[in-house]
């Protein structure tokens, strides 16, 4: 391909990917946010992953989409899971959302959440019921 963007996977964020995980989106690039770079921000998730059998999951997106002053904004998920016989391994919650400027302070973020199933300290719970 003679094109630039048969590279662009090479700008991809490394992300250590807990066994059982799967990532689902991924357009999170090794790239700061900057009024220059703002076209790497746009979409809805940048980067996505769950964890089938328990239902954790995460999705990141980068909020107020297409601002230089926005941040990472991930919501920490549990949906129903699907236990080894096919059943539903509970009921589907938010369990908080987190946000950073820090893109390495975010990939660590995701790293212990998919290894340790740890969300970040300052995570905002979700509102009550």
């Amino acid at each position: 391909m003679a094109n630039g963007m048969s590279e662009t996977w090479r700008r991809l964020q490394p992300l250590r990917v807990a066994p059982g995980w799967r990532i689902d989106m991924n357009s999170l690039y090794a790239v700061d946010p900057s009024p220059e770079t703002m076209e790497w921000f746009y979409g809805s998730v940048l980067v996505s992953g769950h964890l089938a059998h328990d239902g954790l999951c995460f999705d990141v997106r980068w909020e107020p989409e297409g601002d230089p002053e926005g941040c990472y904004e991930v919501d920490f998920l549990r949906l129903a899971g699907v236990g080894r016989k096919g059943s539903p391994t509970g009921e589907p919650a938010c369990l908080g959302t987190w946000t950073t400027r820090s893109r390495p302070a975010l990939v660590t973020a995701l790293e212990e959440f998919m290894f340790s199933g740890r969300q970040p300290a300052d995570v905002k719970a979700p509102p009550a019921r």
